[in-house]
C-alpha cells in the first residue's frame, strides 16, 4: 500500500513540474530592463522535499548574485520524527548540505535559465525493528534490532528555470544528473540469523536497498526538484 501511495506522490509531482514549463515556455517574456532580475539574491525553501514519503526533510537556502551570469548558492535540510508527515518512528533523524554553483544562460527574459553544480552530504540514521538486511559479505540476515546509518555524497550536474514574476516571489524548476557514492552501515544488531530472502530479496527492483544493503554503492544519482523563493534586490 505504502509504495502505492509513493507512486501515486510521483505521478502527482511530474504532472506539476510539466505543466508548469510548458505554461512558461509558453509565455513570451522578453522584458526591456532586465537589471532587477539579473542581479538578485534569493531566499528559498524546497517544497518538494518535505512530502518525501521515504526521507523527507525541510531544506531552505540562499542563492547569492555574484553579477549578471553568476550565483553560488547553499542548501541545508534537517528531518526527524517530529518534523514529518509520516510515521517513521522515533528515530528517523537526517541532515543534508548542498553548496551550489550557477551559470545563467539567458540574461534577456524574465524567465532565467541556469546550468550549475552541486555538491552534496546527506547523513541519515534509524533504528530498525524486525527486518532483514544484506550485510557486504556473506548471507542476508534477519534481526530484532538494529542500528542503521546511511552516509551519501556526491556531485549532481543541473539544468533548471527561475520564474521571476513582478511579484518577489516565485518558482525555481530544476532537473539533473549525477553521480553518488552510498555508505550503509548496521550495528549493534539484536539477535542476527541468516534467512534466505529468495529472488532479489523480494525487491525486484531495488526500492528499499538504501535500507536494507550494508556496505558501499557507487550509482547515478536523478534529480527532480521545486522550490519557491523570495527574490532579494541586491
Amino acid at each position: 500500500m505504502r509504495r502505492l501511495k509513493n507512486k501515486k506522490n510521483l505521478c502527482a509531482i511530474f504532472l506539476i513540474y510539466f505543466s508548469i514549463i510548458n505554461i512558461s515556455n509558453a509565455q513570451n517574456d522578453e522584458i526591456s530592463d532586465i537589471s532587477e532580475y539579473n542581479n538578485s539574491s534569493y531566499l528559498t525553501t524546497n517544497l518538494l522535499s518535505s512530502i518525501n514519503p521515504i526521507i523527507p526533510r525541510w531544506r531552505i537556502g540562499y542563492i547569492r548574485n555574484i553579477n549578471d551570469r553568476w550565483k553560488i548558492g547553499l542548501d541545508i535540510g534537517y528531518g526527524n520524527h517530529n518534523l514529518t508527515f509520516y510515521d517513521l518512528g522515533d528515530n528517523y533523524e537526517l541532515w543534508e548540505i548542498r553548496p551550489e554553483f550557477y551559470y545563467f544562460i539567458k540574461t534577456k527574459r524574465r524567465t532565467k535559465k541556469y546550468l550549475s553544480v552541486e555538491p552534496f552530504y546527506i547523513h541519515h540514521k534509524d533504528i530498525f525493528f524486525d527486518g532483514t538486511y544484506f550485510p557486504e559479505n556473506g548471507e542476508s540476515l534477519s534481526y530484532d534490532k538494529a542500528n542503521y546509518k546511511r552516509q551519501k555524497y556526491g556531485l549532481n550536474f543541473k539544468y533548471g528555470f527561475l520564474f521571476n514574476s513582478k511579484k518577489r516571489i516565485g518558482f525555481n524548476l530544476y532537473t539533473g544528473l549525477g553521480l553518488r557514492f552510498r555508505k550503509n552501515s548496521f550495528t549493534n544488531t539484536v539477535n542476527p540469523e541468516e534467512v534466505d530472502l529468495g529472488p532479489e530479496g523480494g525487491d525486484m527492483f531495488g526500492f528499499d536497498d538504501y535500507r536494507r544493503v550494508g556496505g558501499n554503492n557507487i550509482a547515478g544519482n536523478f534529480v527532480l526538484g521545486l522550490k519557491i523563493y523570495y527574490r532579494l534586490n541586491n
